[in-house]
């Protein structure tokens, strides 16, 4: 019901830019589109807390939900966006119908210059920094040094894990989204953490860097796909926590120098399960761990591990962090086999776009590494 009531919000705000700027102001059509599109934004924007609308190439991102599927409608508003230049918008709670009337006439007719107009509940601009007045910055905290970060989080988040899986404590997700935070600012280092996990691959303590790794990665997919801050903080979270599971695989399957047996993968493939149960009795503030925990081995074609029935989209976090995961894997040293060279590995997941990987956020992950 979520996704279908933001694709509604999507839906009205394009037919109401498109009754601005055909209709005259009074008309009877453009009062109608209106009041259906102040209703849902309204409702939508305090539910959230604030509704933020992302415009890409080719798709819209509402809150966490992409909308790919090709739509004509989607189409002209994304090109009228790229007109204003606008990539974001922001709705707060709250909004009156009359601010919302002043904004869609500013996107269909255009009339009134950016610079007299005052928004109370309205932030647009560019993800990267605004240039319409009224605009503002809708991109990451502050640049942060990455050195200062990456020195002690492994200790910390080793720490995390073994406090959530013992004692099923909250306070080691707060501990998690503080890590998470510092990623966040880190990667407006101009890609610094990114540029390490390239040319640096971990030799020991597998699980915890790679959990560190992969949650990295996801940060900067979710924020190159347009989500919210919020949206990204959690996305990180759930990648970080997403091998929690394997805490209860047994110590000498995760190190074996070897392909393991048919026996011993059988148990390695309960770590997603496991992980999901493990993080549905604490307390995350948002389900998303769980969900991702359960679905980072489901393959975009359904294959892979656990098997489920159903065929609804898997959460978008769950697809950046499979992608992530298998990325930070095959570029880490294992005892049983070297790192592989970047090239090579990127050789080998484009074998598994559209099968394997959700192909357009695999596109959008590849371009982060080059």
């Amino acid at each position: 019901m979520t996704r279908d009531a933001l694709f509604l919000v999507v839906s009205d705000l394009a037919l109401a830019i498109q009754g601005a700027s055909t209709y005259p102001e009074n008309h009877p059509r453009v009062q109608e589109l209106l009041a259906h599109l102040h209703r849902r934004v309204q409702s939508e924007a305090e539910r959230l807390r604030g509704l933020n609308i992302g415009f890409f190439s080719d798709h819209i991102v509402v809150d966490e939900f992409p909308f790919l599927e090709p739509n004509p409608t989607f189409t002209r508003l994304i090109e009228r966006m790229r007109e204003k230049g606008i990539e974001k918008i922001l709705f707060s709670g709250g909004i009156t119908f009359g601010e919302l009337k002043r904004f869609v006439y500013f996107l269909g007719e255009g009339t009134t210059p950016p610079s007299e107009q005052v928004w109370e509940s309205i932030v647009y601009g560019r993800i990267e920094g605004a240039e319409a007045s009224g605009a503002v910055s809708l991109g990451l905290a502050p640049a942060f040094s990455p050195s200062v970060f990456m020195a002690g989080a492994e200790e910390v988040l080793r720490d995390v894990l073994v406090s959530m899986v013992t004692e099923r404590k909250r306070s080691g997700v707060e501990e998690g989204r503080d890590i998470v935070s510092s990623i966040m600012k880190g990667l407006r280092q101009e890609g610094m953490l990114i540029d390490r996990l390239i040319r640096l691959q971990a030799h020991d303590d597998y699980t915890v860097t790679h959990s560190l790794n992969v949650c990295i990665l996801v940060v900067a997919q979710a924020a190159r796909f347009g989500l919210s801050e919020n949206r990204v903080r959690e996305a990180g979270l759930a990648a970080m926590l997403h091998d929690i599971g394997k805490e209860t695989t047994p110590s000498d399957i995760l190190t074996k120098p070897g392909r393991l047996e048919m026996d011993q993968f059988d148990l390695m493939k309960r770590h997603p399960t496991a992980g999901a149960k493990l993080l549905r009795r604490i307390d995350c503030g948002t389900e998303l761990p769980m969900i991702v925990a359960f679905e980072h081995h489901i393959k975009y074609d359904r294959s892979g591990y656990p098997k489920v029935r159903t065929r609804e989209p898997l959460h978008i976090a769950s697809y950046m962090t499979q992608i992530a995961d298998v990325y930070d894997a095959l570029r880490s040293y294992r005892p049983y086999r070297p790192s592989i060279e970047l090239e090579r590995t990127l050789s080998i997941m484009k074998e598994g776009r559209g099968t394997e990987f959700e192909p357009r956020l695999f596109d959008g992950f590849v371009d982060i590494l080059s």
